[in-house]
């Protein structure tokens, strides 16, 4: 064979030689893809949110706003992955902490479940780690230490949550009622407003829509009457009643003469809840509740919009104190990543953090915050008024270790007192006794 034919011959398959090792180069290339990644996941330290939000939840403006402010940590630390974890009762990660498990990392907890979450001695403290990152202590709307259990700070303040009167303007001005500021006008207007078809002030003292017991009932009126005199519910151990015994049983007298005497809400609601009140005030057949200002919005864009307002709760007095809690994130003390998931719980107390967390509807702990543009727009002045009633009026007090125990407690004590026609005194012995047999069973 001549020397160009033996080229020719050999030239396609120099070709094919060529395009099979472009296509191992490509397979490799093609490999290096996932590989890298892997390599950067590998690089990546992950940690899981325990949190009642779900990012899932398009109706929810506070998940939307907890996914921005996720979205802004991870933009700003490359090297951590949060993944969220929905509990929306937090009793899974209170099961978690008692095991002693390592995940989730964090979790959101509120003031009155920071002592049974502490109980499980599975709680990071995170004082020392403020004092080493110098967080600023001050820019709080109430302190930050505000709620220490023994002394020790266990979560970053999100956000601050005050009872308000929630009522329809066109029921109150029929009646010719205007919002009543203590509880003998409650009683008053009360009976005014109950009228076939309509609850004048209902008591909730059901379940649903809480996380156990009458939490309602205990969270948004009872906690704040049987506190106001002295500020006194729990003591500072979280675990002993403290609250005056006579201005309790003046809180149960209330409640039983709305029932009773001022005909300001019938017995079906001693099974109410979060969920008939709030349905209740969105359809018009409650005229008023003291209820909490995160439900607001919701009951408003249920079509209720044009003839929903607010004021600031009854109390014995004008000006009397409500006791107040909010969320906070902490830190399981048994994880593996207690830098990372420090990090993270800082920067969801940052003002960066809590300016995106107000656009989601929050009275945001943060004091500075209220500075920001967004507080100029309607919803933003709703909740500048909402934080100044915070600061006014807004009192944390000590909860039980046994809040959800105590919550039953306080629920069927009311229950029996009004079905019952027993006296306060009577309940407020029941209380005092099943709730001491629920402590000495709990050691």
């Amino acid at each position: 064979m001549a020397s160009g034919e033996i080229l020719n011959a050999l030239l396609p398959a120099a070709k094919r030689g060529v395009a099979l090792l472009a296509a191992a180069s490509a397979l490799c290339l093609l490999g290096a893809g996932p590989a890298a990644m892997r390599a950067h996941a590998a690089d990546q330290t992950e940690i899981v949110f325990a949190t009642f939000l779900d990012p899932n939840n398009q109706n929810d403006p506070r998940a939307a706003a907890q996914t921005r402010m996720i979205q802004a940590f991870e933009a700003a630390n490359a090297s951590i992955k949060v993944t969220v974890q929905v509990d929306s009762t937090q009793q899974a990660s209170l099961r978690a902490l008692r095991s002693r498990s390592a995940t989730p990392d964090l979790f959101r907890m509120s003031n009155w479940e920071i002592p049974e979450f502490v109980a499980s001695g599975s709680v990071l403290a995170l004082d020392d780690l403020v004092k080493r990152d110098k967080v600023d202590e001050s820019d709080w709307l109430l302190p930050l230490h505000t709620g220490a259990v023994d002394g020790h700070l266990y979560g970053m303040p999100q956000d601050f949550r005050i009872p308000i009167l929630i009522y329809r303007k066109s029921l109150l001005a029929k009646a010719g009622v205007t919002p009543p500021k203590t509880w003998d006008e409650v009683c008053k207007a009360g009976g005014q407003l109950n009228q076939p078809g309509v609850i004048g002030y209902p008591v909730p003292v059901g379940s649903s829509g809480g996380m156990g017991g009458a939490q309602p009932l205990a969270e948004n009126l009872f906690s704040s009457m049987a506190s106001e005199g002295d500020g006194q519910y729990f003591a500072a151990n979280d675990r002993d009643l403290a609250m005056d015994k006579g201005q309790t049983i003046a809180t149960l007298q209330v409640m039983k003469d709305l029932f009773g005497k001022c005909k300001a809400t019938p017995q079906t609601t001693l099974q109410f809840g979060y969920s008939e009140v709030h349905d209740g005030l969105r359809a018009g057949t409650i005229a008023m509740a003291t209820f909490g200002l995160f439900r607001y919005r919701a009951i408003e864009k249920g079509g209720a919009e044009a003839d929903l307002a607010w004021a600031p709760p009854p109390a014995f007095k004008p000006d009397g104190k409500l006791a107040t809690y909010g969320y906070h994130v902490s830190i399981n003390a048994n994880t593996a990543h207690t830098e990372a998931a420090w990090q993270f719980a800082k920067f969801m107390g940052s003002p960066e953090a809590q300016a995106l967390a107000a656009e989601g509807g929050e009275v945001v702990a943060r004091a500075s915050v209220y500075t920001k543009p967004y507080f100029d727009t309607p919803n933003g002045q709703v909740q500048k008024q909402w934080a100044e009633l915070v600061k006014a009026r807004g009192r944390v007090v000590h909860y039980s270790m046994l809040a959800t125990a105590f919550n039953q407690i306080l629920g069927d004590a009311v229950q029996r007192m009004i079905l019952r026609d027993t006296t306060p005194e009577a309940a407020y012995e029941e209380i005092v006794a099943k709730y001491n047999e629920a402590l000495k069973r709990s050691q």
